[in-house]
């Protein structure tokens, strides 16, 4: 029990100390999202702490996510003419984009010649971590790696996204929130919230029905994955 009591604890002051620190050093880089993790990874391996015995001490603060994803029906509910005036737009576009990622993710693997598991643990990856984790294990992926490429995908989105915004002249709030709640999750709403209350609203939407397709394509391609000779 103290045991899991320090590893919440020390989680929530590497976050506080991270947020110090970006005060100091603005930027994706020394953002907490990124800083937190890596002061934890360095802590866990100095300390030789198992993966898995940190990811039971800190059960707790996962479990506040499921608050998080509550909390963004408020916003939802206060634009629901905004969403309901461009659904057709928003389905078929996340449709689309979902199945492009897949559809990507797979024949990256393939042509690098990555094997099976990969093939199966990097089709979830635009999809929000916990789901993402539940359908890597269903299909057969390893939920590590999973995590690893989700993660990559969210940073590489937030981090890319503003360039593309800036290059496209990209400015209506549905494209930025399809953008940003496509590829780069739960990270991507956070910014698009940052730019305006529909972007983030539209976001949140995309990220939400980004893994209800992402888990229709999965399981429609699996077994032709299964398949192929890698």
């Amino acid at each position: 029990m103290v045991t899991k009591i320090f590893y919440v604890i020390i989680t929530v002051l590497f976050y506080f100390l991270a947020k110090k620190i970006n005060r100091k050093k603005p930027g994706l880089l020394f953002s907490p999202i990124i800083l937190t993790p890596v002061m934890l990874i360095v802590l866990l391996l100095i300390m030789d702490i198992p993966y898995k015995e940190y990811a039971n001490g800190t059960f707790p603060l996962n479990k506040l996510l499921d608050v998080v994803t509550v909390a963004l029906a408020i916003p939802l509910y206060r634009n629901w003419s905004f969403l309901a005036k461009n659904w057709r737009v928003i389905v078929c576009s996340l449709a689309a984009g979902s199945l492009i990622a897949v559809v990507s993710s797979i024949l990256c693997t393939y042509l690098l010649a990555m094997g099976k598991d990969y093939m199966l643990s990097i089709i979830p990856r635009i999809v929000t971590i916990p789901i993402a984790v539940s359908l890597s294990e269903s299909i057969g992926g390893t939920p590590a790696i999973t995590v690893l490429f989700s993660m990559l995908t969210c940073f590489v989105g937030v981090f890319i996204g503003p360039a593309i915004m800036k290059h496209f002249s990209i400015k209506h709030p549905l494209s930025i929130g399809m953008m940003y709640g496509l590829g780069a999750q739960a990270l991507g709403t956070a910014k698009a919230f940052k730019i305006g209350e529909k972007a983030g609203t539209i976001s949140s939407v995309s990220y939400i029905l980004t893994a209800i397709f992402t888990v229709i394509w999965a399981l429609i391609l699996t077994p032709f994955i299964h398949t192929l000779n890698v």
